[in-house]
């Protein structure tokens, strides 16, 4: 059902397969009205107008609506896409005005033809005490342990299977590794998340999705019930999201709020669209403001689904390309909140390493010290503890301090120069980088060493720190010989926190020459006389 076509961090772009039809993954699934005339946008244009593949409506208001009345859902909705309902669990809570019972859930979403159902599970809010919650996710683990007896095996319908816990992430645990066992479930997904998302508390959102992939079968995807501001997506899937509902993209044009990308504007502020989707181009502002307020709305409507539409095309597309973390740098950098959020997720990097391949169609953009956290650049770590290093003699080439881009001919270059000389197989030669602390000449083809771009930007303290890392190893290894090539400054940055030259001295050769595209005859002249006469 899910086939999984490239991975980047912890998302995964690939594809649902459904009666009807494939939905592209990660996906955005607008929230809409299951009585059609009170959505502010046709709904028969979420798929003609929109490139919409999946929406998501309310089994509650379903029921409240036509009680016993025989529907089918795809033609009373005129979505002919895969639909998801919700159990209704939150709506039956707070207003409690029709029966219901877990056993009435099931069976009503299956009558109607919901593609995508789940069962009635217990919500948790923010301010419920451990107790309470622990009590709710019994109950709600308890509901779906009777499902497979209820369900039945002739429909079609895929069964999503709630994980419940709220911000107690042990409680998280417990409801993914037990709702995991329970063998009727063709997705899962995240509730009680809302409130959390609305108090910015981004930390906890990505320690709940984090904890909930853990003990969950990566076959299956992982939706995510309401995501919010589309600022959030590339957060939420580089977290592990396949799909993700939202009403935001409505609920804000009700509100007079116009979405961008990276922000929410007042429509009442904007003397210009920024944007070019089909509905902004051909209008200005002041035409909109003079519109009744019904018109307003719909119009930001239009304009809110294409940008959410435009912003998980724009995570696809990172997924498929690889660039995934260069797309979550740009976005954090667009409001605190966001980069707070960036920070937090970075947190989590260690599970980023088993998912995110190994080479990629595209070279890697480092764009500053967040950079360092990017599961390449710690495989690259991991490595270096396996390389066999015996050589007795070290030439150690810095690019510190340096805005020299061509690594990749450099390196070429410098190995072309070995090949000549029959005793360079007594020299390691390390390329000392800000990024990648060292990398060992013999395997800067292999990805990404020498496929990258890096912004020159590390402060001292930093460079410092992956220094001494790199004295220590230097020092484990017990060279006969070091020779030093680059510009050295780094070394007198040193000398107050390192015994580096002092109990090397005898060893050591420097050659202060800075490398670039002017000085490159001369170094290549200098590493030749060294493999000539050491």
């Amino acid at each position: 059902m899910f086939e999984i076509m490239s991975n980047d961090l912890l998302g995964r772009r690939g594809a649902i397969t459904t009666t009807r039809g494939k939905i592209r993954t990660p996906c955005f699934v607008p929230v809409v009205h299951p009585v059609p005339h009170k959505n502010l946008i046709d709904i028969r244009e979420y798929q003609s107008k929109f490139d919409v593949d999946f929406i998501i409506t309310s089994s509650y208001i379903l029921r409240k609506q036509y009680k016993n009345q025989e529907i089918n859902l795809h033609n009373q909705i005129n979505f002919q896409g895969p639909i998801m309902t919700d159990s209704g669990a939150y709506q039956s809570l707070v207003y409690g005005e029709i029966e219901t019972s877990p056993e009435m859930v099931i069976s009503y979403q299956e009558k109607i033809g919901s593609d995508f159902a789940v069962p009635l599970d217990i919500p948790i809010s923010i301010n419920d005490s451990y107790e309470i919650a622990k009590e709710k996710v019994e109950k709600t683990i308890k509901r779906c342990q009777y499902l497979p007896s209820f369900i039945d095996p002739e429909k079609k319908t895929i069964w999503v299977g709630p994980i419940q816990g709220g911000k107690y992430l042990d409680l998280i645990q417990y409801s993914a590794k037990t709702i995991s066992n329970i063998n009727c479930f063709g997705m899962y997904a995240i509730g009680s998340v809302v409130e959390i998302m609305s108090n910015y508390q981004y930390k906890n959102l990505f320690d709940i999705i984090i904890t909930t992939k853990q003990f969950l079968d990566p076959s299956k995807p992982l939706h995510l019930f309401g995501a919010g501001h589309p600022s959030m997506f590339p957060f939420i899937i580089a977290a592990g999201c396949d799909s993700f509902d939202s009403a935001a993209y409505s609920l804000y044009a009700q509100e007079g709020r116009y979405l961008t990308v990276n922000q929410t504007i007042e429509l009442e502020e904007l003397e210009e669209f920024p944007c070019c989707c089909p509905v902004c181009i051909r209008f200005k502002p002041q035409e909109i403001k003079q519109l009744t307020e019904i018109e307003q709305m719909k119009f930001l409507a239009k304009h809110n689904l294409y940008v959410c539409q435009e912003e998980i095309k724009n995570v696809r597309h990172a997924l498929s390309s690889g660039t995934l973390w260069e797309l979550l740098e740009q976005r954090s950098l667009a409001h605190p909140l966001l980069r707070n959020g960036f920070k937090k997720l970075i947190q989590h990097s260690k599970f980023f390493n088993q998912n995110t391949p190994l080479t990629k169609k595209k070279g890697l953009f480092l764009l500053s010290k967040d950079s360092l956290f990017r599961p390449e650049i710690k495989e690259h770590k991991r490595r270096l503890t396996n390389l066999s290093l015996n050589r007795k003699k070290l030439v150690l080439i810095s690019l510190l301090n340096t805005d020299f881009t061509d690594n990749f001919n450099f390196y070429n270059q410098l190995k072309n120069l070995m090949k000549t000389k029959t005793n360079s197989k007594n020299f390691e030669f390390w390329i000392l980088n800000p990024y990648f602390e060292i990398i060992p000449l013999e395997i800067s083809d292999v990805f990404p060493l020498s496929q990258y771009v890096s912004v020159n930007d590390l402060s001292n303290e930093t460079i410092n720190q992956r220094l001494l890392k790199i004295i220590k190893l230097i020092q484990n290894k017990s060279f006969s010989k070091i020779l030093l090539i680059g510009d050295l400054n780094w070394i007198n940055n040193l000398k107050c926190n390192s015994n580096f030259l002092r109990t090397e001295a005898k060893k050591i050769s420097a050659y202060n020459i800075s490398i670039n595209k002017h000085n490159l005859e001369i170094i290549y002249g200098l590493i030749n006389e060294i493999l000539i006469n050491q």
